[in-house]
Formats: structure tokens, sequence, C-alpha cells
């Protein structure tokens, strides 16, 4: 095994703990990634792909929000996917080890995810990672990116550098831009915004579009969203309450991997 991606996947082994305490407690940057997941996904998407899924908690929301939708976490971090496939089990919803390269997965997908990803990618392997998403994206399909901005990153570098880790480039309009182009898509939206603090992440979207679609706005529309938010609030919840969640961990990996601090 090449020795830098195995260092690589020993630095993400070692932050399971993180990342299971992210996702009982919660984390603003995912939350407001999550938004715009939900704003640009495109209706009813087929297949969905995460690229540096983590321990999956994204994919099982994912699994909750489009039910019909196949989905597949990819991470280069086994013990990542080890805890995934213990920690969240439905049908539509399968891990992956490993990288995304060219021949990694053989469908194409309508939504593909990079949350906090592509910074990581080191420049010179970028144009694999391109060549890659070109061939997994589906003809109508769309990637969001979430990243910090330079001024993030400098923030980081300044005063926290022990939080940087072992790639962690920093990513702006024109890499985005360039992105988009080696891959054959056009850029639909590119958004700096504030999770903790003006500025520090920024959100991409990146699709496919040909010709001028018609867009149809129904009438009643607005009530017809205040039914649907009705509903919605009537069925299970896209997201657990943190006792649900912590409940989850308790039973799928042991009290161990999580041991209640606080009250819930």
């Amino acid at each position: 095994m090449n020795q830098s991606i195995k260092h690589i996947q020993t630095y993400y082994d070692s932050h399971i703990a993180g990342k299971i305490k992210g996702f009982v407690e919660g984390n603003k940057r995912v939350e407001r990634a999550w938004k715009t997941i939900e704003q640009w996904t495109p209706n009813n998407p087929q297949r969905i792909l995460e690229v540096g899924c983590g321990i999956g908690d994204i994919c099982w929301r994912m699994t909750r929000k489009w039910p019909n939708s196949v989905v597949v976490g990819l991470d280069v971090s086994p013990k990542s996917i080890e805890v995934a496939k213990k920690l969240f089990t439905c049908p539509q919803l399968h891990f992956v080890e490993g990288q995304l390269s060219k021949n990694t997965l053989s469908s194409q997908f309508d939504l593909i995810i990079l949350m906090d990803v592509y910074e990581h990618i080191a420049v010179e392997d970028r144009a694999k990672l391109h060549e890659a998403l070109k061939e997994v994206c589906s003809d109508c399909g769309r990637i969001i990116l979430s990243f910090p901005t330079p001024r993030k990153q400098l923030n980081l570098r300044q005063y926290y550098p022990a939080q940087i880790q072992p790639i962690d480039e920093d990513i702006n309009f024109s890499t985005i831009v360039n992105l988009a182009s080696d891959i054959q898509t056009e850029v639909f939206l590119y958004q700096e915004v504030d999770v903790w603090h003006e500025g520090d992440y920024a959100h991409a979207v990146l699709g496919k579009r040909e010709g001028l679609v018609t867009v149809a706005y129904p009438a009643n529309g607005g009530v017809k969203r205040r039914i649907c938010k009705f509903l919605q609030s009537k069925t299970q919840p896209l997201v657990p309450s943190r006792r649900q969640r912590l409940a989850l961990v308790h039973e799928r990996l042991g009290s161990e991997a999580y041991p209640n601090k606080s009250n819930i």
C-alpha cells in the first residue's frame, strides 16, 4: 500500500470518536451544508454517492429523506466504514472502503456529495478524482461540495495548527471553476456561508443542463408546501433526537463508543 495513503487512513481511523460525537451532539458545519443539499438536490434522485462519508450519518439521513434512492457511502478509512456498517443498516444503503478513482464504482449517480472532502485532495491527485467524478456523474447529475474558505484555512494554520489535516489545500472560486470544466459541468452555485464566523465556509453546486428548462409554478404552491410540512411533522423525523441518536450508538456499537456524559 502507498505509504501516503496508509498515513491518511491511520489519521482518519484515529478520529472515529470525534465522528461519533458529531453524530450524537450535532455539528453546525454539517447542518449548514445539509440545507444546501436539500435545496439543490434534483427531484427523486435514483442513486446517491457520498465521497468521504465518514461513519455514514449523512448517508443514513439521505436514505430517510429520499427513501426510494440507493445511497452509497465511500471512505478511505477502514474503521469509519466498519463503524458505518454496524451503525446504519437499511436495504438501500451501502458502504464501500476506498478512494474514488476511475472504475472504483460501476454505476452513475444523480447526486454526489463531497462534504469537507475536496480540500483534502492533493493538487497533484485532482486530475484522477476529476476523471472519476466525470465517469460516475449521470447526465442530469448534481455534485454538491462544502469546504472551508481560504480565510478559514489561514486562521487554522495561524492559531490552531493541530487541526490541520495531513492534506489541507485552499479551495476558492477558481478551483471550483477548474473542477467544473474538467468534469464537463456548469457551476450552478458558489456561495460563502457563515458557520462559526462570517464566510468561514463555502458551498458549490455543479451540474449538467441542456438548453432551457421551463420552471413550473403550481397553483396554490404555498398551500401545498404547508400541507407537505404538516404531513412531514406527523411522520418519523428526518434527524432523531439526541436521546435516540445516543441510544442507537449504544445499541449498535456499545456504550463505550460514546459514554453518556450529560443528562438526556
